[in-house]
């Protein structure tokens, strides 16, 4: 009898653990659900776009430590700062805005990204460079992005130099300002992406987005 009785509250014992453990988390990422960028409103894929004659290299992106990490850092009033455990990127931030830069690039040229990838010395590459300055959510009111990001070609003796800031609108929680972060990427991608169709196509000197 005593043994049984022991076997219950053993028993009785991990239901109370399960019952307090904290919940899985939330995990979001900045690519867009919907298929890529836009270019002139139309939306665009690898396998779709036209190839080109040239590659791009896209280095890791710099990030800002504070908010370099899993979890989602959001700001609230008073300048208070919270690490958000149970609302995630899908990777560490850095991972994340690379990883999206990438792909919409690849997506809106129709060209490879070949970063640490061995590749012909007669291939030219536009290699980009971003280093990300601000990245702050703030739910329910607004996401800002601030960046600068270079493109060089190689070879050859382009190099641009831009900065890109901007804010967009965040209703509701997290997933709103997740949401207006990924417009803020993709419109970050976008001024990148036109730089490197101006310039690979002839159509006179790459210049920063007014």
């Amino acid at each position: 009898m005593a043994g049984l009785t022991a076997t219950a509250a053993t028993a009785a014992f991990v239901l109370a653990l399960a019952g307090c453990a904290s919940p899985q988390p939330t995990f979001y990422t900045l690519a867009d659900a919907n298929g890529g960028p836009t270019a002139n409103g139309v939306a665009t894929t690898g396998a779709s776009a036209p190839a080109t004659p040239y590659a791009i290299e896209v280095s890791p992106v710099a990030v800002p430590e504070q908010v370099d990490r899993p979890q989602i850092v959001v700001t609230r009033s008073g300048g208070r700062v919270d690490i958000l455990e149970a609302s995630r990127w899908s990777a560490p931030l850095k991972n994340e805005l690379t990883s999206t830069i990438s792909r919409n690039l690849t997506q809106r040229l129709g060209a490879m990204d070949v970063y640490g990838v061995p590749r012909a010395d007669s291939l030219a590459v536009y290699r980009v460079s971003t280093s990300v300055q601000r990245f702050e959510s703030v739910p329910g009111e607004q996401a800002a992005l601030t960046a600068v990001w270079s493109v060089r070609k190689v070879p050859g003796d382009l190099v641009l130099t831009c900065r890109f800031a901007a804010t967009e609108p965040a209703s509701g929680g997290i997933d709103g300002v997740v949401a207006a972060q990924r417009k803020l990427v993709d419109r970050l991608a976008d001024g990148i992406g036109n730089a490197i169709a101006t310039s690979a196509q002839g159509m006179g000197a790459a210049r920063c987005a007014s």
